[in-house]
């Protein structure tokens, strides 16, 4: 089954990214030629989506300026009149999704990629029938900055709970997801770790691990580190 749907989660305030983002919502921070969510739908479009769903907040009516009538591919918003963190984001545009299964992304990120596509690496890994959830994942051992990982994995690419002497990898903030598991959750704001914690228990959740380069850029450091190095 072809998954043709994804949302960018670009609804937070940046406040890591201060003073870039008084004015300026993350997602429309310049990199060389475009914003970090040009970049992510240029990526989106080459590999033949068909439909973007976007969740706003701050700042949203620079984000819907910036992007208007420029791509061809379908784009929706789903507003919030407060933030619902990223759980709650996805529960509330789950009706503009209208998909069984779906990609989420955050704007913050970029990829060097050369022949490995993060989205194609995680739709031959998809399976509908043993995953609710599959999460590209970066090793730790990879990233200058020491910080400990997200998670690890099982021989089969289970995604476990951090273990001590066990390699470590970190969220990308690329994903698939069902969306029934938004159904069931009572709470409007709450965020996508509450899901994963439920489906670690269940063994339904499952990571791949990225071959590419990878860069989140959430953090001025972060931000003035790449800037630097595509220069």
């Amino acid at each position: 089954m072809n998954i043709s749907t994804i949302m960018i989660l670009a609804a937070g305030l940046g406040k890591r990214l201060r003073p870039y983002t008084s004015n300026t919502p993350k997602s429309l921070i310049k990199i060389g030629k475009y914003t970090l969510i040009e970049k992510i739908i240029n990526e989106i479009e080459k590999n033949r989506f068909k439909k973007i769903i976007i969740n706003l907040h701050y700042l949203k009516e620079k984000i819907k300026k910036n992007l208007d009538k420029k791509y061809k591919i379908d784009i929706f918003f789903s507003e919030e009149k407060k933030l619902l963190n990223t759980g709650g984001g996805i529960k509330n545009a789950l009706k503009i999704i209208n998909e069984k299964e779906f990609f989420v992304i955050n704007s913050d990120i970029v990829w060097s990629e050369k022949k490995k596509n993060p989205f194609n690496n995680l739709k031959n890994f998809w399976n509908k029938n043993k995953m609710d959830a599959l999460l590209l994942l970066y090793p730790v051992e990879k990233i200058n900055n020491k910080i400990s990982g997200d998670f690890c994995l099982d021989s089969s690419g289970k995604l476990l709970k951090k273990r001590k002497n066990s390699s470590q990898y970190i969220f990308t903030g690329i994903q698939i997801l069902k969306s029934n598991l938004f159904k069931k959750i009572k709470q409007n704001s709450f965020p996508l770790s509450l899901i994963y914690k439920k489906l670690i228990k269940e063994k339904k959740i499952y990571g791949l691990v990225y071959k590419g380069k990878w860069f989140h850029l959430g953090t001025l450091e972060s931000l003035k580190k790449y800037q630097k190095m595509i220069q």
